[in-house]
């Protein structure tokens, strides 16, 4: 009689949790659009890894992926313009409202502006947001936004300016050199550097970069013209891209006493590293900074809205002072994105024709052998 009752009891059980399990739908495995804007213009080396990373990411997530970049200007200090930034309101008003809105949105804040524009078009609208590279913290202060992924752009200043003082006790005057035309990234940075470095900070330079007289120039008129004279050694924060680079070398030659510290790395500061007048280069990850946004926007939209609870999801800085070698390179920014072909895709086996069982009897399978166990434990048949 008890293993009837026993019996009679696991079949209620099985039907029970069989029906409660189909009522719950598998997450939707559609296609989904999720667009994309930044300041990075195409100009700017550095965000060549990002958005290869998006696209690879959109591969890995079944994703359409709109990520605007603007290619209307050859100036890095463009980036911070006015030009941009309308370009980026524009594009965010154009993906987030109308009849063919993304289902998600990343985007950089260079500007207020930006921050207004994704509030009342991608947010309003229940688009899920990611902020990336830049503008965390005014994201963090607005709400509603689900992550930053990125570095910390005021640390990153801040960090640089406690080790250049500890790396150079023999400068007496430290300045940032803005290459963004005033980007939130760079004005963060700067002001992080200031207060590391207290009264020996002589001011933010907007430099110029059209040509390296240009640049020297903008560096000159500033340290020169205040003090009359170069005079003693200077710790400059600056940019790595590789006309900085360059544009730095050149102005290290007309003055030996100065102390070079770089924001972020690139082929060119990795082939001066090493060199007396250059400290440091740091990383932020920008390959993590186009991957997992999309990854991120595609697994909550799946999941109903489930994110993970930590707005700042961060990817630096971490100090680079030598140059890496071997893999280690290939692995440092700016990471090299592989798109596998057909052919180099592993070889899979179909089952025979007529073998292969319907989801809903793999799926009724998968309900029972759960049911089935659980049955066990608690009767003990």
């Amino acid at each position: 009689m008890a293993s009837l009752y026993n019996r009679a009891a696991l079949a209620s059980i099985l039907f029970v949790g069989a029906t409660a399990e189909e009522s719950c739908p598998c997450p939707d495995g559609k296609t989904l659009r999720i667009g994309g804007v930044s300041h990075g213009n195409v100009a700017d080396k550095f965000w060549d890894p990002v958005y290869a990373a998006a696209e690879r990411a959109a591969m890995d997530s079944s994703v359409d992926l709109d990520f605007a970049r603007y290619d209307e200007s050859s100036s890095l200090t463009g980036q911070g313009g006015q030009d941009i930034v309308d370009w980026m309101m524009d594009t965010i008003e154009k993906m987030c409202t109308g009849d063919n809105t993304v289902d998600g949105m990343f985007s950089t804040i260079n500007d207020a502006a930006v921050l207004t524009a994704l509030k009342a078009n991608c947010l309003a609208n229940g688009i899920p947001t990611v902020i990336i590279n830049a503008g965390g913290n005014l994201a963090q202060e607005s709400g509603n936004f689900l992550h930053f992924i990125g570095a910390d752009d005021y640390n990153t200043g801040k960090d640089s300016g406690e080790k250049l003082l500890a790396a150079c006790p023999t400068c007496q005057r430290f300045y940032c050199l803005d290459h963004c035309g005033g980007c939130t990234s760079w004005t963060d940075r700067c002001r992080g550097f200031e207060d590391a470095v207290g009264e020996a900070y002589g001011q933010t330079i907007q430099i110029d970069d059209s040509s390296e007289d240009a640049y020297i120039a903008s560096v000159e008129s500033v340290i020169i013209g205040t003090n009359g004279t170069w005079g003693d050694d200077v710790g400059l924060l600056l940019g790595t891209h590789q006309s900085m680079i360059l544009f730095a070398e050149a102005l290290h030659n007309k003055h030996k006493k100065v102390k070079l510290a770089g924001v972020d790395t690139s082929p060119g500061l990795f082939q001066v590293l090493g060199d007396d007048e250059w400290l440091w280069g740091t990383s932020q990850q920008p390959y993590l900074q186009g991957y997992y946004p999309v990854q991120m926007l595609a697994n909550t939209i799946r999941m109903g809205g489930q994110s993970l609870q930590t707005f700042n999801l961060e990817t630096g800085p971490t100090f680079v002072t030598e140059a890496p070698e071997g893999q280690a390179l290939c692995n440092s920014d700016p990471f090299q994105s592989c798109v596998a072909d057909d052919a180099q895709k592993p070889e899979t086996v179909s089952p025979l024709a007529g073998d292969e069982p319907s989801p809903g009897a793999r799926k009724l399978a998968s309900v029972t052998t759960r049911f089935v166990s659980a049955a066990l434990r608690i009767f003990g048949i």
